[in-house]
């Protein structure tokens, strides 16, 4: 295999991008499973069951469990391209929120004993949702131009941790589900009407930014840490991302626009691994920036 031929590219559904979108590049789709009322089901982009019908079911009162990529999934992927002689390039839901990237390794260890030319790269995102996506689509564009994985590699890696990605939550109650906050301060969250801004630091790891007291807030919020990290000098290209609220989302892409003028701005919806551990209603930025801290 040589470098410098089009690779393999694979990504995986917690980029949260569209059919669309997908569809539209030579790209292998790595799927998390997830299960609601009892019923497993892949997280495909929306395909097999509407971002709408899950959130709907989680206000209904549903409380879906997310499970990793299973190994087998890994494993179909990076053999066929290692037995077809081809290199392969895996952009991955980082590390610090998933052992996902754990398992990748693993499997790549075991091909490679099989396969021990094969030329397959595991590359950790430190990014979740639209930040992922984000990244992910800025390569698929590189790939459709002919990059080669050593290309894609090295942008990746360079460019990562200029990847800021910053949330706000309708509700602090799947965080409290989820066991990353206490019961007394998800009810005080919710008396206060307080909204956290949440990001991934430079781990890869959740974060919380701020909070602050409103929707609206929030929402200024977002574009306000925008205004402060923004740095076009990389493309500009912006993401404004959604579990399930489109009407703000289209506002918050309103404002964007507005404030920023970017040459394009991706919408796009959060699926139901994302949205099981942030609920619906989150809303998100996402565009080139500072360099992430902490």
């Amino acid at each position: 295999m040589k470098a410098n031929e089009r690779p393999v590219l694979v990504i995986d559904s917690c980029s949260d991008l569209t059919p669309s979108i997908v569809e539209g590049f030579e790209v292998e789709e790595l799927h998390f499973p997830f299960t609601l009322d009892g019923q497993e089901r892949l997280d495909d982009f929306g395909r097999s069951m509407p971002h709408a019908d899950f959130y709907s079911a989680m206000r209904a009162g549903a409380t879906p469990t997310t499970a990793q990529i299973p190994p087998a999934a890994f494993e179909r992927v990076f053999r066929a391209a290692a037995e077809a002689g081809r290199t392969l390039v895996y952009l991955g839901f980082s590390s610090g929120l998933s052992g996902t990237f754990d398992t990748a390794q693993m499997v790549r260890q075991a091909v490679l004993s099989d396969h021990p030319d094969a030329d397959i790269r595991l590359v950790d995102t430190l990014s979740a949702s639209a930040a992922e996506g984000f990244l992910a689509y800025h390569v698929m564009r590189m790939h459709a131009d002919g990059a080669s994985a050593d290309d894609i590699v090295g942008f990746v890696e360079d460019a990562k941790l200029s990847v800021n990605g910053y949330f706000t939550l309708e509700s602090l109650e799947a965080l409290r589900r989820g066991g990353r906050i206490s019961d007394a301060a998800a009810a005080a969250g919710a008396v206060l009407d307080i909204k956290p801004i949440l990001t991934i630091n430079r781990s890869g790891k959740l974060v919380l930014r701020k909070s602050v007291r409103g929707r609206k807030k929030s929402m200024s919020a977002l574009l306000d840490i925008m205004e402060e990290r923004r740095d076009a000098s990389r493309g500009d290209v912006v993401a404004v991302a959604h579990a399930d609220a489109p009407e703000e989302a289209a506002a918050l892409k309103r404002m964007v626009e507005e404030r920023f003028s970017p040459t394009e701005v991706l919408e796009l919806p959060v699926g139901p691994v994302i949205g099981s551990h942030v609920g619906p209603g989150m809303l998100a930025v996402v565009f080139w920036g500072a360099e992430r801290d902490r």
